[in-house]
């Protein structure tokens, strides 16, 4: 009988022989596992509880976000403490007579490099052109075309 139905699949659908017997198979499988399921439908089977574990997980979630929320809120304070220096300079500071603390209002200056332009300055006399910026210390070109809107020379 079963030769007999594989051989009918291999016909129809034009198949060899070892691909018409895996059909077969599989068909026979869905239907096996069909009827277990149906017959497994009115067992009543204990239920695993997972309040517990999703009580751990509701919790680890809402320190989770409270770490995020920590963070973002960080990132905004120091966005907000460059847009306020920035927004503190009303007009490009002069190399030649500017204070440490002129210095630090620069956007990307810091209290080190501020203090490193005032020995520049000392040393070796008035800025010729805010260029010579690239002389001192920690000012690279990167740092000289950034900081270049807010200084002047006079």
């Amino acid at each position: 009988m079963l030769n007999k139905v594989t051989r009918n699949i291999q016909e129809k659908l034009g198949l060899t022989k070892s691909e018409a017997g895996i059909i077969l198979f599989l068909c026979f499988g869905l239907i096996l596992g069909g009827t277990a399921k149906i017959l497994n439908l009115d067992k009543s089977t204990e239920r695993y509880d997972f309040s517990r574990s999703d009580s751990f997980f509701v919790a680890a979630s809402s320190r989770i976000d409270s770490l995020i929320a920590a963070d973002e809120d960080t990132a905004e304070k120091s966005l907000n403490a460059g847009m306020s220096k920035k927004a503190s300079l009303a007009s490009p500071v002069d190399l030649n007579t500017a204070s440490i603390g002129d210095l630090v209002s620069i956007p990307g200056i810091g209290k080190v490099i501020a203090q490193r332009i005032v020995d520049y300055r000392n040393a070796n006399g008035k800025f010729g052109s805010v260029e010579e910026l690239s002389n001192v210390k920690g000012i690279g070109t990167k740092k000289l075309e950034r900081v270049k809107p807010y200084v002047r020379v006079e």
